[in-house]
Parts: C-alpha cells; sequence; structure tokens
C-alpha cells in the first residue's frame, strides 16, 4: 500500500493553505463592506401600485433611509397577482443590499396559502430586515345602513336572504380576516372582489356592497368625515387613529387578534454586514419621532428591527392563514 511521504503532505498543505489565503484575500473584508454600504443608489421594490400603504410607507422609510445612510433610495412599484410580480423579482435579485423589498404580510403569508405554482418562497427566498408596522382592518358600513354597532351587525347579517352580507375586499388576504371575524362572531360574507380599497369605500358608499373589512389608511377620511362607520378593528389593541372604535376582543370575542402588517425584505445571501447596517437603521428609524408620528396617522403601530422575530412571525401566519383557509374551504388558485 502507498503512503505519501511527510515531504509530500507537506507540500500538499502549503498549496492548500496557500490557496485558502488567495480566495479569503478575494473577499471584501467585512468590516469594509458595511462602511462602505450603500455607494451607489439603492431599490426599494414595492408589489402594488402607487398610493397604497405599502408605497406610503416605503416612501416614508426611502426618504428617512436616505437621511441616515447618504445615498439615494428609491422606490419602484412593480404591481400585480396580489404583490407576487414584485415580491419573485426581489427574490431572483443581485443579494447585494441594494434590491430590497417593501411587502405587505399579504405577500409573505397569504400567497403561499392562496396561491398555486408561487414562483418565490417566503421562507427561503428573503433575509428578514424588519417589521415595519402592524395594522388593524376595520369593519365598516356605510353610515346610512340602519345599524350601530358590531353587535347590530352581526345580528343584521342572520336577517339577510342568505345569511351573509356581500363584502368588498381589494385583496385574498382580506378575506382571510374576514373569514376570520366569520369563525368568531358567526357573521357571514360574500367576498367580493375589487381592485383597491378605495372602490371597495366607493361601493360601500354607493350600496352595492354592505360592508367593507378594510385597512385603516383606506378608511380613516371617511370615518372621520361620517360617511362610514367603523364598527370593530381586528387587532387586539385599539387603533391609534380610530381610539373611539373598539376592538373585536373587547365586544365579547376574547383573544382574538388578526393584524396586518408590512415587513422590509432582502434577497436570501446578503452579506450579513449589510443586514446589519440596515437592521441598525430602520430600528433607529422607526424609533424616530416623526415616523412615529407619521405611522400613527395611517393607523399604524410601528414595528422593529427584532429579524428573529419577524421570521417567526412569517412562519407562525402562513401556518394560521393554512388553517383559516383550510376551515373556510377556500382552495388556492
Amino acid at each position: 500500500m502507498h503512503t505519501p511521504s511527510a515531504r509530500s503532505r507537506r507540500f500538499v498543505m502549503r498549496r492548500l493553505g496557500a490557496a485558502l489565503a488567495a480566495a479569503f484575500l478575494s473577499l471584501p473584508p467585512l468590516q469594509a463592506l458595511a462602511q462602505d454600504y450603500p455607494d451607489k443608489p439603492v431599490k426599494i421594490v414595492v408589489g402594488f401600485a402607487p398610493g397604497g400603504t405599502n408605497d406610503i410607507v416605503a416612501r416614508l422609510l426611502a426618504a428617512k433611509l436616505q437621511e441616515k445612510l447618504k445615498q439615494t433610495f428609491i422606490v419602484e412599484n412593480k404591481a400585480g397577482a396580489n404583490s407576487a410580480i414584485g415580491n419573485d423579482f426581489v427574490a431572483k435579485a443581485a443579494a447585494d443590499g441594494y434590491t430590497l423589498l417593501v411587502s405587505s404580510s399579504g405577500g409573505l403569508t397569504t400567497n403561499p396559502v392562496l396561491m398555486k405554482n408561487l414562483p418565490y418562497d417566503p421562507v427561503r427566498d428573503y433575509e428578514p430586515i424588519a417589521l415595519l408596522g402592524s395594522f388593524p382592518l376595520v369593519v365598516t358600513v356605510a353610515s346610512s345602513m340602519p345599524v350601530k354597532s358590531f353587535a347590530d351587525l352581526v345580528q343584521f347579517s342572520k336577517k339577510t336572504k342568505d345569511g351573509r352580507l356581500d363584502n368588498g375586499t381589494p385583496t385574498t388576504s382580506f378575506v382571510l380576516v374576514a373569514e376570520t371575524i366569520s369563525a368568531t362572531a358567526g357573521v357571514k360574507f360574500n367576498h367580493i372582489l375589487y381592485r383597491g380599497s378605495g372602490p371597495v369605500v366607493a361601493g360601500v358608499l354607493g350600496g352595492e356592497i354592505q360592508t367593507g373589512v378594510l385597512d385603516s389608511p383606506a378608511v380613516i377620511q371617511q370615518v372621520k368625515g361620517g360617511k362610514l362607520k367603523a364598527l370593530a378593528v381586528t387587532t387586539a389593541r385599539r387603533s391609534a387613529a380610530l381610539p373611539d372604535v373598539p376592538t373585536i376582543a373587547e365586544l365579547g370575542y376574547p383573544g382574538y387578534d388578526a393584524a396586518i402588517w408590512t415587513a422590509f425584505m432582502a434577497p436570501k445571501g446578503t452579506p450579513l454586514p449589510v443586514l446589519g447596517k440596515l437592521r441598525t437603521a430602520v430600528g433607529e428609524i422607526l424609533k424616530d419621532k416623526d415616523m412615529v408620528d407619521k405611522m400613527h396617522a395611517l393607523g399604524m403601530d410601528p414595528g422593529d428591527a427584532d429579524a428573529a422575530a419577524l421570521s417567526r412571525r412569517i412562519a407562525g401566519d402562513i401556518a394560521r392563514w393554512t388553517q383559516v383557509a383550510k376551515s373556510a374551504n377556500i382552495q388556492p388558485e
């Protein structure tokens, strides 16, 4: 049996050591990478058209990051397929910190439940940066509708022809939240899909539909103007923007909590120093009084840069919405 000589082994080890050293030296030093980032404009992708909650938050964030990191941050809207087009674009982008994503909770946790052949995987394809904020959906009806409270709405629904209310919805994620209301309080809905929250509000006001379970930023002005009645919010705590509107939990359904949220994500494999710099910056921004005030005005509670907690939340919500869809017999399409 042939055994390599000691000299041969030393030669091989020297060559291996030299190769590893060369490979290491060819990588950018981690500290330098963090210090230099960003050294060119950064793109923040939003999977919805301009004007919606995620777009507004992305633009607020971009302005704050630009101020803090002294580089241009550009918001780019890639709308379509319930945000799947924009989310997929970022999932397949270069993992260098220059293409980032502001995503709704729907894009990360309900699309996997409700969409067949989703081209991205929310758990495997992204690095979480921060939970930007969360907000309730608001159960709304036209002021002309003969109900004064959520309890009235439950009773009213039972008197309709088929025991259901026509509910306008701009997205399938809102359907799942409405279905948790059905399972909890017994009010039943026929879900009618609209192209956005604005058209749903118009449909409620015009009498086309009876209810809209909608994102708080879309209804605040109409509620404050007296055109819509806000009967309940879906979060565990009352909304800072609608402090007089009770939570569903307060109304006799303890433990009910169904928040919608927005997250800041990067492609999987983005260098840790870049992620660290972004998490630190965004964590500081989310505590900035001006940012907090602007988010509260939208009906949002600011989040934090706890990436591990966000990862757990994504996985937990996917499991929750999978069960809700199963219970409601909602099939992926």
